[in-house]
């Protein structure tokens, strides 16, 4: 059952004399069980003890969450919506994808009464696929952001175990998490690296890991409330190639990663995105950020640089990546396929 942050608070106070991070740490326990508050108001007091206060401050409170987050959620990185500080609007192009987001994931939580008299189930899980560096991860931060969601990210390797059983445990409790924290957006990113293909790996481990995602996503228990955001798999109901920017996009994106770089405003956009076909918006920002370097170099120590037109052609082909047209046509002919 889910405690609410009224409920939470009431719990922390009973547990802990006094604390003014109180407020704050019941906003930052979301999905927490009784049992598990019970273990963080002690580790909180511990910590006091240890620094010879009876008072707890907000270091302690941040510690004992911490560790307290690595026991009870193993390697799940759960945050409460907006804690990332990022909008839809901070992702350069990808409107297509964005719209698409919207509908699958959104509207059937929104017109939830329109969909139920339709009798057809809706997906639950997209995955969001494409070359490395086109903002598959960063379009699924911003999209959890803006759904005001509970959010779940899990790097999929993280959750792999030498154990035996351990691995196929950790999905579940990422799943079972997911639905006690319902609405609720589950991301997981480098899925590939959770989730082969099935028979690729000799001792049988990942395989299980496949069985138990399936089991997951397909099982009788349902998603309800759980959304699944997945960054490389065939049986998420929808798939979105997260392919490389237009030059329209591109425009978009340089306008965004100057907005964070101090210049001096006499930049050509269009210029810049026809110089930059075939760069990923990771290639485009990181060409910005040789520019500040080289800026740096020309400043005195104690003033802040303030790049240039000048600055990002000079460090143009320093900037440019290495040629990747065979991996974009390997995701735009779909080849790339997991979890088969």
């Amino acid at each position: 059952m889910r405690i609410l942050m009224s409920d939470r608070l009431e719990v922390l106070t009973s547990f802990i004399e006094s604390s003014s991070s109180l407020d704050e740490l019941s906003k930052k326990t979301e999905g927490f069980t009784i049992g598990e508050l019970e273990r963080l108001s002690k580790r909180i007091r511990i910590q006091a003890i240890i620094r010879g206060d009876k008072l707890a401050n907000n270091d302690d409170v941040e510690k004992s969450l911490e560790e307290t987050r690595a026991i009870t959620s193993g390697n799940l990185a759960e945050t409460s919506a907006g804690e990332w500080e990022m909008k839809l609007s901070d992702v350069g192009g990808m409107r297509e994808q964005k719209r698409t987001l919207e509908e699958l994931l959104l509207w059937p939580a929104k017109y939830a009464d329109l969909f139920a008299r339709c009798g057809v189930r809706m997906g639950r899980g997209v995955l969001l696929c494409g070359p490395s560096g086109c903002g598959k991860t960063i379009l699924a931060k911003a999209f959890a952001a803006h759904t005001k969601f509970q959010t779940i990210f899990i790097k999929g390797p993280e959750l792999l175990s030498k154990y035996i059983g351990s691995s196929e445990e950790n999905v579940r409790n990422a799943f079972a998490r997911a639905r006690s924290s319902a609405p609720c957006v589950l991301i997981f990113d480098e899925l590939d690296s959770l989730a082969p293909r099935r028979g690729a790996d000799n001792t049988g481990v990942t395989d299980r890991v496949v069985n138990q995602l399936l089991t997951e996503i397909d099982g009788a228990e349902g998603l309800n409330g759980v959304f699944v955001l997945g960054c490389t798999s065939r049986r998420f109901d929808h798939k979105l190639i997260c392919g490389l920017p237009n030059q329209e996009d591109r425009e978009e994106i340089l306008s965004i990663v100057l907005q964070k770089i101090k210049h001096d405003g006499e930049f050509n956009l269009a210029k810049l995105s026809s110089m930059s076909d075939g760069w990923t918006g990771a290639d485009l920002n990181a060409w910005m950020l040789n520019a500040h370097f080289l800026a740096s170099r020309r400043k005195a120590k104690d003033a802040e640089p303030s790049i240039t037109m000048n600055d990002v052609i000079e460090v143009h082909n320093e900037s440019r990546p290495k040629p990747r047209r065979e991996q974009t046509a390997e995701f735009r002919a779909g080849q790339r396929i997991t979890l088969a």
